[in-house]
């Protein structure tokens, strides 16, 4: 017994000691970090972050990080609005502009992502042995979409409508993002309105071919940015720095994507479910910060909120700028 109390006696003075001459700063950190919690959803939208977390860039920022995969765009408004989060990367950029709208000065957008004409986003993906080759030719057609949005299901009724069809003409069929890929192989549904990554995937693996690219691009707004990277506004006031640190990691990704579009791709391995030979042939989205917006950007953001309006979502326009980060606010 009397051994183990000259133990005990040690190792309390070997902790005490070390307590007293630990000094943080001689490990290069702060003693006390910015910590901040950003959702993302697996898919290539994410890009910067991914790039940004493996190359270090939060640290050297002296922001401990936290990503937290997410499996649908709900999920993560919703985490947001709970105050569960603090930033958000590849969020739905319609259900932004919505939620924004019904619970004002809630959301900011620091960047948006998204595609064109030349860089599609989104593809109308069929099956090889089918011969559609226009929006009419899907009447009493079923047209699978992602699941669980409004966004997405705003733009199938909108693209229809441009097209002289209706939702009566057709039937949708709501599938999550894993599905997808096999429910258009096994002939399930006729077509697939599949965002990226997806459509390159189901181009590889389900035997399909494009019926029509970009079809947002084409018929709402070009070019066509679906998704948004978000802060929660109350974060953003309480740590305007470290908003400020964060935004400008995106900067610097955007600009190395820019440059080295092919070599930035290699980030998505890990952070997906992309394997080495569909992340070769996944286009690189267009992704713009808050302060690189030109006036055709900002058009085409409010072209594609309008539909919303337009087919009675919410009440009044969204107003894209006004959701728009300001670190001057």
């Amino acid at each position: 017994m009397k051994t183990k109390n000259i133990l005990i006696i040690v190792i309390l003075i070997i902790a005490i000691a070390f307590l007293f001459s630990y000094n943080p700063t001689t490990t290069g950190r702060a003693i006390k970090e910015d910590t901040v919690k950003i959702a993302h959803l697996p898919v290539t939208h994410g890009l910067p972050l991914y790039m940004a977390f493996e190359n270090g860039w939060f640290e050297e920022a002296g922001i401990n990080v936290e990503i937290i995969k997410f499996e649908s765009p709900n999920q993560i408004i919703d985490a947001l609005l709970q105050n569960n989060i603090d930033f958000a990367s590849g969020a739905a950029n319609g259900i932004v502009g919505i939620v924004n709208h019904k619970n004002p000065g809630k959301i900011q957008i620091i960047a948006i992502t998204g595609g064109s004409l030349e860089i599609p986003s989104e593809n109308f993906v069929i099956p090889k042995e089918k011969d559609y080759k226009t929006i009419q030719d899907l009447k009493g057609k079923k047209i699978g979409i992602l699941a669980g949005t409004i966004q997405w299901q705003t733009i199938i009724k909108e693209i229809l409508e441009v097209n002289g069809l209706s939702l009566d003409d057709v039937t949708i069929i709501e599938l999550a993002p894993s599905i997808q890929v096999p429910t258009l192989a096994s002939k399930q549904i006729d077509a697939l309105l599949a965002l990226e990554p997806i459509s390159t995937v189901t181009l590889e693996k389900a035997d399909a071919k494009i019926m029509i690219a970009a079809p947002v691009s084409k018929y709402i707004s070009n070019p066509f940015f679906g998704g948004a990277d978000i802060v929660r506004t109350k974060f953003a006031k309480e740590n305007p720095e470290t908003t400020k640190k964060v935004v400008e990691i995106f900067e610097r990704a955007h600009k190395e994507i820019r440059e080295n579009p092919e070599d930035s791709k290699k980030y998505l391995k890990g952070h997906t479910a992309l394997d080495d030979n569909t992340i070769r042939k996944t286009p690189i989205l267009i992704f713009r910060t808050h302060n690189q917006l030109s006036s055709d950007d900002i058009k085409a953001v409010q072209d594609f909120y309008n539909i919303f309006t337009k087919h009675g979502v919410v009440d009044g326009k969204i107003d894209f700028e006004k959701i728009l980060y300001n670190p001057s606010n």
